[in-house]
């Protein structure tokens, strides 16, 4: 038997959270297509994040990536409406896939039809990946705080402009391919031999530093990081493609440089990997205020 909720919380498969968050906090996952040789995989049910950057290493390939179309989000505002009536629905940045956002948006319509007692707000985190997972988390727990739809909306939009993430690319080998990330495409060929350092926020792309080896990139990562939150309590994710070991490293590194209030290692979506290849390491952080 399904019990009520205050909320339920809808979301695009690009959010990175770890599987165990993802099951205690109850979000519903609307999963992007993956391409490759013309067989589409709904992600994280036909393949799972490991398995994706398995395939992406040893196929020689070109895997693309496709938005939610708006059945697919019909079908989870379906089920998240057997949870409540109030549902609040985050997409990554519509800069990064205007698809996504716009068919949550039709979804919601189509839905409203069906049910007009509900009541679904489709957000744009202005996030991706990591950041995107925070927004979601942070919804969560307005929810368990018995705050209200437009209660959680107002939480929410404070919380996003002090979202942050910073990766860096382990090869340029995917970063040509791409027409997702546009300014990143302009760098790939300027970037040989360095592994880039990059922010991602408010849904624009930034290169902040060009380390020569990953140990020096992630020690460059670990440092703004450091820098920057100055001994405030964080929230910290850290993501990876393919690249557990180093995620954990830089996991034991930030718990002795970084005041974290949480931290958790999860695996960098392949919406965003299809085009950064595996070995990518980031991380997601806020401060509290």
């Amino acid at each position: 038997m399904v019990h009520p909720s205050k909320l339920a919380i809808v979301v695009d498969s690009s959010c990175c959270l770890p599987p165990r968050l993802l099951q205690e906090t109850g979000v519903i996952v609307v999963p992007h297509q993956l391409i490759a040789d013309g067989q589409v995989y709904r992600d994280g049910i036909d393949l799972n994040t490991s398995d994706f950057y398995l395939m992406q290493s040893r196929n020689g390939s070109v895997i693309t990536t496709s938005g939610p179309n708006p059945q697919a989000f019909l079908e989870a505002f379906r089920s998240a409406a057997q949870m409540s009536q109030s549902i609040l629905c985050i997409t990554l940045s519509p800069r990064f896939s205007p698809v996504t956002y716009d068919s949550a948006r039709i979804a919601a319509r189509l839905a409203l039809e069906e049910r007009p007692d509900l009541n679904i707000h489709v957000l744009d985190s202005r996030a991706v990946a990591g950041s995107q997972g925070f927004v979601a988390l942070e919804a969560h727990r307005a929810s368990k705080d018995g705050l209200s739809l437009p209660e959680t909306v107002a939480r929410i939009e404070k919380l996003v402009p002090r979202l942050h993430l910073l990766a860096y690319l382990d090869t340029l080998k995917y970063l040509g391919r791409s027409g997702k990330i546009t300014k990143a495409k302009a760098w790939a060929g300027t970037l040989l031999g360095f592994k880039p350092l990059v922010e991602l926020s408010q849904g624009e792309a930034t290169l902040i530093a060009r380390p020569r080896s990953s140990p020096k990139a992630m020690e460059r990562l670990l440092a703004i990081v450091s820098q920057r939150t100055a001994g405030s309590p964080s929230h910290v994710n850290i993501m990876h493609a393919n690249a557990l070991e180093r995620a954990h490293l830089l996991q034991k590194q930030a718990l002795r440089s970084i005041n974290c209030r949480e931290i958790f290692i999860s695996e960098f979506t392949p919406v965003m990997g299809a085009h950064t290849g595996p070995g990518l390491i980031g991380i997601a952080y806020y401060t509290n205020d």
